[in-house]
């Protein structure tokens, strides 16, 4: 724990409990935990309904890019990784598959329109620009 763990599972354990314990891991790390409607620019993103506005006009988006949308969006600014959404997003920690998250972008970014707010760090990942509020 003094390493930077923030849990851990004795064996024998059911993986009932260890799907739960991931599971609030991965919501106190989002920041997507609590009920909060998340605004950048004029882009809504409502993490209770799962829906996504911008401007006055509803975005269709499949779970995984509503997941990736909402991750990006949760701290704008900040700069993922492609493994960091990997793990966050998909729960892969096999980084061969960074590619993936290079695909989903694109989607997300031809749904969002021409000002898409998804901006590429090159060399390292991806981030959310604009003003939260």
């Amino acid at each position: 724990m003094e390493l930077g763990a923030d849990d851990y599972v004795t064996k024998p354990f059911s993986p009932r409990e260890l799907v739960a314990r991931v599971k609030s891991i991965i919501r106190r790390s989002s920041g997507l935990g609590g009920t909060a409607v998340l605004r950048v620019d004029d882009l809504v993103l409502d993490p209770v309904s799962r829906t996504v506005v911008r401007g006055n006009t509803p975005v269709t988006l499949t779970a995984t890019e509503f997941d990736l949308l909402a991750q990006l969006m949760a701290r704008p600014g900040r700069v993922y990784s492609r493994e960091e959404l990997l793990s966050a997003v998909w729960g892969i920690a096999d980084y061969s598959a960074s590619r993936t998250v290079d695909v989903h972008i694109a989607q997300v970014r031809g749904k969002l329109g021409p000002t898409c707010p998804i901006r590429t760090v090159r060399g390292f990942g991806y981030c959310v620009t604009g003003k939260a509020t």
